[in-house]
């Protein structure tokens, strides 16, 4: 693939431990499709999460990272 067509990415982690009490910690994968629902529905980001025993990672195209932060800090994950 021709470096030039390759979209650059953002990788923004979040620590489940300090995720805010309306989030069910016990149910990850429900965490995880919030925010990738709420990245796609309020700020039109197209996000892949994941998530390992202690972190939430979110990768996002880097030229909608202002997007993403704003829509994160919405979400009470800031």
């Amino acid at each position: 693939m021709n470096g030039a067509n390759a979209m650059e990415t953002s990788t923004i982690r979040i620590a489940i431990r300090k995720l805010p009490d309306h989030f069910d910690r016990s149910r990850i994968t429900v965490i995880l499709d919030e925010i990738e629902t709420a990245l796609m529905d309020v700020g039109g980001v197209y996000a892949k999460t994941y998530a390992d025993s202690f972190t939430i990672t979110v990768e996002i195209p880097t030229h909608q990272l202002m997007d993403t932060a704003s829509c994160l800090k919405g979400l009470g994950l800031n």
